[in-house]
């Protein structure tokens, strides 16, 4: 017996000593340098993620954690993060024109989210996916127990994996998708239809038609939607794909300011509010100390853009509408007060260029600076670009940069200051804010990357309440299928979390996934505001091509009849039936999908529990630890718009 507790007190400090390295790892990563510059293999991606809803219990386990967190609204989400849902919980995460919903007691996981690819992995429970816009040779991807499936168009799909990952439903209520499986297989699923299939061959497949109604989790992502379709103002402002920006017009307005154009004015906000004090710092890999919002519209103004103090006030301006905006995990300068002593930091203001806390080449740097600033009168592009260059030269010798008056670190409130400790535990800022005078501020030193605090493994995310559910603590090991490989990241901290020797994840290897197609690698981006940030392709077809390997269906079974499908009878085998359908849309230039009618859900709340926007930007708003976060982000129910004829695939 005590040689049995032995052999388990040494497999628990072998778990915390892996714990330990892992972490350490990835800490050297993110703050090696560049050797020369110039590489840009090393970038981290340039989108992410952002949780914008989460209703009852969900859980969230962070890439390079053991543990699951509290899963809190406005987290950005990448490569490795996975988040479990309860009873009767809902999520969704946003994307830059694209948005993924889960129902209760669903499993999903990041894959691999980069410029072109949007990967992730369904292992239990209901997704939906709706694509609303998506960049030429670019896709998602859904891996399920069964199958893979593609998406490189516009269109909304439904997944449902069934008990135990015995077979996987898709429902296609609008465009078209491809779904892969072992052996080669490959299958075009159609807009109206709904298929289940039973095995990863694809040959054992249920196909009926999809009918009027859908349950209460249609109801709601088909009210989401519509809301992302009303917004108008802001995209008069801002790049469409901008993460976050549909919240703007709701707690705030925009105003013209003859200095710097465009500028977005929070509502309803406390006295004494300024940007980046109500919320917490949390280490998410592999940018390092991310900044996460405690407001529900605090995601685009806090990653994207810059602030000014104008007018008495704070407003918030976002880059260049026709740039293609790149992910910051904050935009903020930091500074010092002795060694060991508080850490500081405040916004940057509209010229000011941004210097990261990890590793960028030099376009990287170049980038990230121009699609976030604004030029505006009396400044230039050529300004800009030389400003640039010289602060880069500090950065990439990892020194901090001096001799440049930054217009908001004495501005009211601008500067937000708390203990090295409170900084790296993931803690609410405000309740552990350190008061500092004028004095204070005005001698606290810049940091250079190097110098800030280190992680700890409570960096990660805040802490669950004590009395919610269990999850899984091995993390997901059920096996899916994939067409595109899981990013590096994955595929290293898969099997320490999960304990296994391999990845969960099976490359069927039915075709090169589009983002490491050689016809679709990115070309080096040009710097300077004047040209688009953006990811040259070279054109591909608008459906994926027919492939004559897929034999007509083994077979095909009449499912049980369900409140939203309605069965039907084939007289023809059901591949000929399929390649009509698909000509005859093809001909027509139109999608054929059903008329769409939710029932309403009487016993439905979409919004429970949060603040109005009149609350919502008191200090007191902010979460103690030891109360539940508002996860809801409130928004107006806004009916679903009425079918129109307009054709994603018309050229």
């Amino acid at each position: 017996m005590r040689a049995l507790s032995s052999l388990v007190s040494m497999s628990r400090g072998l778990h915390v000593l892996l714990a330990a390295l892992l972490l350490v790892c990835t800490t050297g990563l993110a703050w090696a340098q560049s050797d020369d510059g110039q590489g840009d293999a090393g970038d981290p991606p340039t989108r992410v993620a952002r949780l914008s809803y989460a209703s009852g219990d969900l859980g969230l386990m962070p890439a390079g954690s053991t543990s699951w967190s509290a899963a809190d609204v406005n987290r950005p989400l990448t490569n490795g993060d996975k988040l479990s849902s309860g009873p009767d919980a809902r999520a969704e995460l946003e994307l830059d024109g694209a948005s993924l919903r889960i129902n209760g007691q669903s499993d999903i996981g990041v894959l691999n989210l980069n410029d072109q690819i949007g990967q992730f992995e369904l292992t239990q429970g209901t997704l939906n996916l709706t694509v609303r816009i998506l960049a030429q040779g670019s896709s998602y991807e859904v891996d399920t127990p069964t199958l893979a499936l593609v998406m490189d168009q516009p269109g909304t799909v439904r997944l449902d994996v069934g008990p135990n990952g015995a077979y996987t439903t898709v429902t296609v209520f609008n465009g078209n998708a491809v779904v892969f499986g072992e052996n080669q297989a490959q299958r075009d699923i159609y807009s109206g239809r709904s298929y289940q299939f039973a095995d990863s061959t694809l040959n054992n497949v249920a196909i009926t038609d999809v009918a009027g109604g859908g349950d209460a989790f249609d109801a709601w992502c088909a009210n989401r939607d519509a809301q992302y379709g009303s917004n108008i103002t802001s995209a008069q402002y801002v790049s469409d794909e901008m993460v976050g920006a549909q919240d703007l017009n709701q707690y705030g307005t925009w105003q013209n300011d003859e200095d710097y154009g465009a500028v977005w004015y929070p509502g309803n906000v406390a006295a004494g509010w300024a940007p980046y004090a109500f919320g917490y710092w949390a280490w998410i890999s592999p940018w390092g100390w991310t900044w996460v919002d405690n407001l529900p519209w605090g995601f685009a103004p806090y990653h994207y853009g810059r602030w000014a103090y104008l007018h008495g006030r704070w407003g918030w301006m976002p880059g260049p509408r026709h740039v293609r905006p790149i992910y910051a995990p904050a935009l903020v300068a930091f500074a010092g007060v002795g060694r060991g002593g508080p850490v500081g930091w405040f916004p940057l203001g509209p010229h000011e260029v941004y210097n990261p806390w990890y590793r960028a080449s030099r376009n990287y740097y170049t980038n990230i600076n121009t699609s976030n600033i604004a030029l505006g009168r009396g400044y230039n592009q050529g300004a800009l670009i030389n400003n640039i260059r010289s602060q880069y030269a500090l950065y990439q010798a990892g020194r901090p940069v001096t001799g440049v008056t930054y217009a908001n670190r004495d501005a009211p409130h601008a500067f937000t200051a708390v203990s090295a400790q409170a900084f790296a535990s993931a803690q609410n800022v405000q309740h552990n804010r350190v008061a500092m005078n004028p004095q204070q501020i005005a001698t606290a030193s810049a940091i250079a990357p190097a110098a800030l605090q280190r992680p700890t493994p409570a960096s990660f995310a805040q802490a669950r309440l004590v009395d919610a559910r269990p999850l899984p603590a091995a993390g997901f090991n059920r096996q899916v299928v994939a067409v595109g490989k899981p990013s590096p990241s994955v595929n290293a901290g898969a099997s320490f979390r999960a304990g296994q020797s391999t990845s969960n994840v099976v490359v069927l290897g039915a075709r090169s996934s589009l983002a490491n197609h050689p016809d679709v690698a990115e070309q080096p981006r040009v710097a300077g505001p004047a040209a688009p940030v953006q990811t040259q392709v070279n054109p591909r077809p608008a459906v994926l091509p027919q492939v004559p390997h897929f034999e007509a269906a083994q077979q095909i079974q009449q499912v049980q009849q369900a409140p939203h499908f309605q069965s039907q009878s084939y007289q023809q085998p059901q591949q000929q039936i399929e390649q009509q359908r698909f000509e005859a849309a093809e001909r027509s230039h139109e999608y054929v999908p059903p008329q769409r009618q939710m029932a309403p859900d009487p016993s439905y709340q979409p919004y429970r529990n949060v603040p109005t926007p009149q609350q919502y930007a008191r200090p007191e708003f902010a979460r103690p630890e030891s109360e539940a976060h508002p996860q809801n982000a409130p928004r107006p129910h806004v009916s679903a718009p009425p079918a129109h004829s307009s054709n994603p695939n018309q050229h």
